[in-house]
């Protein structure tokens, strides 16, 4: 259930913002699945470190195409990973 409601809310705002993601074969689709849009996103982690008291998070390998996607679904999820 929670695949099909983020997938409609990510083909409802590729539609509204007449964008594109790549597919499994790397070609422009309007109509991703919430299963690969999440595969892509494998491998994304977060660095904690702690310095003189203060905790640094950052995420690692983050690429144009996840920031595009998340710039997509709008920016409370941009915000996740900032």
């Amino acid at each position: 259930m929670i695949y099909s409601i983020a997938e409609w809310k990510l083909r409802t705002k590729l539609e509204e913002k007449n964008e594109t993601v790549p597919d499994q074969k790397g070609k422009p689709t309007k109509r991703p699945t919430m299963r690969w849009i999440f595969f892509k996103f494998q491998g994304i982690t977060e660095l904690i470190t702690q310095k003189k008291g203060k905790t640094k998070s950052e995420i690692l390998n983050m690429e144009e195409i996840h920031w595009k996607i998340l710039s997509i679904m709008g920016e409370e999820y941009e915000n996740i990973y900032i």
